[in-house]
């Protein structure tokens, strides 16, 4: 079974992000990525490893610590207040997942990307099989009046996923959308206890296997 290049757990992400951190600065220029660029591809991983490192058991326990916003929220708004400390690195703006995301594909990409530079940066899934990819959602937590879930592309193997909502009173599955960065956002959830799920999409058509359930209830 296909599955993304990016840890599900959070020591493996740990490892991730400091081993990105430490080669992607050898291999960015040469892969069209500017000095700025690069800059702040360091300080998105230096500041993920901060805070799974600091606070890894709170974000276990609350889904809607704030942090959360900070690795899986959108790619947009204000800095947020976290605790740092005089070993803190520098902060960085909400979403460092969803710049993950679009930093890999784009890496993926570029015509100097080699299976040498994969395995270094550990972004390389070998050969992607689209009918073997289970979709992969995270956990979904509510952010005000929305729900919020991150999500996985395989490393940029697929467009993105169509996702679905199913309350407790619904019969089947209702398509809340199609979403090509994460974190998939449903504006509309209504007050209820909720299960999500989501099937990859590639040149317009779901393809693979749906994701497990991730579940959420909405108060």
């Amino acid at each position: 079974m296909s599955k993304s290049y990016f840890p599900a757990d959070r020591a493996g992400r740990i490892d991730w992000y400091s081993n990105f951190a430490k080669e992607f600065p050898k291999a960015g220029k040469d892969l069209g990525f500017s000095e700025t660029e690069i800059t702040n591809a360091v300080n998105d991983s230096n500041y993920a490893v901060h805070i799974l490192t600091t606070l890894g058991p709170d974000l276990d326990a609350d889904p809607g610590h704030a942090a959360n916003a900070v690795l899986s929220g959108q790619s947009s708004g204000d800095y947020v207040d976290l605790p740092a400390g005089a070993s803190a690195p520098t902060p960085v703006r909400p979403g460092i997942d969803t710049r993950r995301q679009a930093r890999v594909e784009r890496i993926k990409a570029h015509a100097k990307f080699t299976t040498d530079i994969g395995n270094k940066l550990k972004i390389d899934i070998g050969k992607f099989e689209a009918a073997n990819y289970k979709a992969e959602l995270g956990r979904a937590r509510q952010t005000g009046n929305f729900v919020t879930i991150p999500f996985r592309k395989a490393g940029g193997g697929v467009s993105g996923i169509n996702l679905y909502r199913q309350g407790k009173g619904d019969k089947s599955p209702q398509k809340v959308g199609f979403f090509f960065r994460t974190p998939a956002i449903d504006t509309s959830p209504g007050k209820s206890e909720l299960k999500y799920t989501a099937r990859a999409v590639m040149n317009g058509k779901e393809i693979g296997q749906p994701s497990d359930a991730v579940s959420v209830t909405v108060s």
